[in-house]
């Protein structure tokens, strides 16, 4: 009698779900549950992007203006700066700008190259809890940290080079001097001002890539 139950529970152990492999059907359900988890990871990284949106007034050229000055005025946080810089770089990497205009004129907006494309892609688009991000500035309260600064030396890469593009690099400099002021951005330079440092870089990147003018992409 014994061994007869003994047998039957194996029977009941071989042929219960966790034994037999997957069907049909186990298989439709895991693969809907990894779809419905990206629906939610990319819904949250929505709802973040939207709540900077809604938070700051980016549908206007003038809003974006306050924006870029309050960043350089440490007015706003390194998370919704992150958020923004994250959106420009994406969207400039998915819709490419065209080297023409319609008329058949030379294109203003940068054009990234393969190499910088690949950068993006591979080293700045860090992906956390299932979103992308790029942490260039550290949340609220936090130090500034070794990654912190290999982001940035990346992001360099990315900004005009000053001897081959040298009238879009004096142009992004002249633009972040007229809205924090000449003489603080000397003395900041000269101080070595670390936030100055950070902020000023990722405020010529969004002036470059477009943001003041043209917002991100669609969403602005």
């Amino acid at each position: 009698m014994l061994l007869f139950t003994l047998f039957l529970a194996c029977i009941q152990f071989a042929t219960s779900s966790a034994f037999l492999p997957a069907t049909g059907l186990d298989f439709a359900i895991r693969i809907n549950t990894k779809e419905k988890l990206l629906v939610r990871h990319q819904s949250k990284q929505y709802d973040t992007t939207k709540d900077v949106f809604e938070k700051y007034d980016l549908e206007t050229q003038f809003g974006r203006w306050k924006y870029l000055k309050g960043i350089m005025e440490e007015e706003i946080g390194g998370d919704d700066v992150n958020v923004i810089l994250l959106q420009v770089l994406k969207y400039f990497v998915e819709n490419p700008r065209p080297r023409k205009t319609q008329d058949g004129q030379n294109s203003a907006s940068p054009i990234l190259t393969e190499e910088q494309k690949k950068l993006l892609v591979e080293r700045l688009f860090r992906s956390e809890n299932g979103y992308d991000v790029i942490r260039v500035l550290p949340e609220q309260n936090a130090e500034f940290s070794p990654d912190h600064e290999e982001t940035l030396m990346l992001l360099e890469k990315l900004q005009p080079d000053p001897v081959e593009n040298e009238d879009d690099f004096k142009s992004c400099w002249d633009i972040l001097m007229e809205m924090y002021g000449r003489e603080a951005t000397k003395i900041a330079t000269q101080t070595g001002n670390i936030n100055f440092k950070y902020r000023s870089s990722v405020v010529r990147l969004l002036i470059h890539y477009d943001f003041l003018t043209e917002g991100v992409g669609n969403s602005s």
